[in-house]
């Protein structure tokens, strides 16, 4: 059972520089087990009820600064995995299989990636499953027919390998590089729905049409939604999704299937001269972050407080199970 917000609070949202900064790796899981929060088909699944997904887009552990040291502040990963299970629900990763090795190292000096192990204590202790950006993270309009292929269906039986036996339900296309030929011709031969950016809400209707796109909303950082504020003319493209904007979005209607994906987390202010920059303190709408894919835990427990009890929190794999839609191969 969920938890309420109320009960929760201050205890959650309350995250100290020095915590934030621990890598998962020091992270010790609690003794809850993963079948409490498990996102696999249960009896009671439905072709109408309500499906909620909390995508994690490339399933980063942690922000990094120049010189590869966790940004002061920053949240990682099983943290946000923790503040989710405490609340009786679980993510579900994309991950880039050639991305993820044995132990985790910096990628391209901004970002922490997850390991294999970590992969693993995030199936095994909080209940996530994972599906596939690629093996590569590749332009799939710009590949040839046997490398989409390889890119795309290569990915579901490297993942199996490892136990996650669940990637089949979604391929979240690399940047969003897609067009229908592919899905039809290629993905829909390993996967049940291709991942497309929109406004997050699929219909059963919607899904369950050939090639079976799904609509995800990214979850963007960027300047602050107030605009009498100065923080919302600070020079990013994007404009912060505050919680106001996304919390309509997990109370889903009986028939839909809503999916939001979140990236990196922050707490409170950035320090002075960090790689990326944030603040996270005082009313919502005055919080911004210098890169679209930083958002503010505080924002997040937000909004997963927010999800009702008719909304069935699941992976794509169950969502296509109660749809009947499956790989075309």
């Amino acid at each position: 059972m969920r938890r309420s917000a109320t009960a929760l609070a201050a205890a959650t949202v309350t995250l100290t520089a020095g915590a934030a900064a621990a890598t998962t790796a020091n992270a010790q899981p609690a003794a809850t087990t993963a079948a409490s929060v498990s996102t696999a088909a249960a009896p009671g699944t439905r072709a109408d009820a309500a499906y909620l997904t909390i995508l994690f887009g490339r399933t980063q552990r942690q922000s990094m600064d120049r010189g590869c040291e966790p940004l002061p502040n920053s949240v990682p990963l099983t943290r946000v995995a923790t503040v989710m299970r405490d609340r009786g629900v679980s993510g579900v990763g994309n991950v880039v299989v050639k991305r993820t090795g044995q132990t985790p190292y910096c990628f391209e000096n901004y970002v922490e990636t997850t390991s294999w192990n970590d992969l693993t204590q995030l199936r095994t202790n909080y209940g996530w499953t994972f599906t596939s950006a690629g093996m590569n993270y590749l332009n799939m309009t710009q590949l040839t027919r046997a490398e989409q292929h390889a890119e795309s269906c290569g990915s579901v039986g490297a993942l199996a390998r490892r136990g996650h036996t669940r990637a089949w339900g979604l391929f979240a296309y690399p940047n969003n590089k897609l067009n229908d030929t592919i899905q039809a011709q290629v993905v829909k031969k390993c996967f049940a729905f291709g991942r497309k950016y929109g406004t997050g809400l699929t219909s059963k209707a919607a899904g369950t049409k050939w090639p079976n796109w799904q609509s995800t909303l990214s979850v963007e950082g960027g300047k602050c939604a107030d605009p009498t504020q100065p923080c919302n003319s600070l020079l990013y493209k994007s404009i912060y999704m505050t919680p106001a904007k996304l919390i309509p979005k997990v109370k889903v209607n009986p028939g839909y299937w809503s999916t939001l994906q979140f990236y990196r987390f922050v707490t409170g202010t950035s320090s002075p001269g960090t790689a990326m920059q944030w603040n996270c303190s005082g009313p919502e709408n005055t919080h911004w972050t210098s890169d679209a894919e930083l958002y503010c835990i505080r924002d997040f427990i937000r909004v997963i407080d927010a999800i009702p009890d008719t909304v069935r929190v699941t992976d794509p794999a169950t969502v296509a199970e109660a749809w009947g839609v499956k790989p075309s191969a």
